[in-house]
């Protein structure tokens, strides 16, 4: 039997607002992530973090392609800690995609990671096996694993 899912509609960022107004305030301890699926194929779960390369970086020579969690590891160390904690509690492949928004000099600019380990006391704490990929390649890429969803 397979089972269908239906397209993603419009983005419901409603959850995130909630969460801040119940924090009130208070620093947050969890981390929100981007994308958790079984990969019938491998038997195992996949996770996919979105690392935007906003527009204005691209002046400071910063772009999907540049960038990579070591250089700001200690600005956003939890997440990349707490993505590989669970990644390892639960078996999961765990990749990191940097990406800039359509319409921007570096959309066509794709930068796939898939995290090897996470050491916070490495001097290069997050070990990632690169693939560059324009935005096409990633969607095929993506759409692919994407299909193994399915049971």
């Amino acid at each position: 039997m397979v089972n269908e899912s239906k397209p993603l509609g419009s983005e419901d960022s409603s959850a995130v607002e909630f969460v801040k107004e119940m924090l009130a305030g208070d620093p947050t301890y969890a981390i929100n992530f981007d994308r958790i699926q079984w990969d019938h194929e491998n038997k195992r779960y996949v996770i996919v973090e979105f690392l935007l390369c906003e527009e204005k970086q691209s002046t400071r020579g910063i772009t999907p392609l540049s960038s990579h969690p070591n250089r700001y590891f200690m600005k956003n160390s939890m997440k990349f800690i707490s993505l590989w904690k669970l990644s390892q509690v639960i078996g999961a492949k765990l990749f990191l995609v940097n990406y800039s928004k359509a319409g921007t000099s570096c959309e066509d600019q794709v930068l796939l990671m898939e995290v090897q380990n996470v050491d916070a006391t490495a001097s290069a704490p997050v070990q990632t096996i690169n693939s560059t990929m324009t935005r096409q390649e990633f969607s095929s890429w993506f759409r692919t694993l994407n299909r193994r969803g399915r049971t």
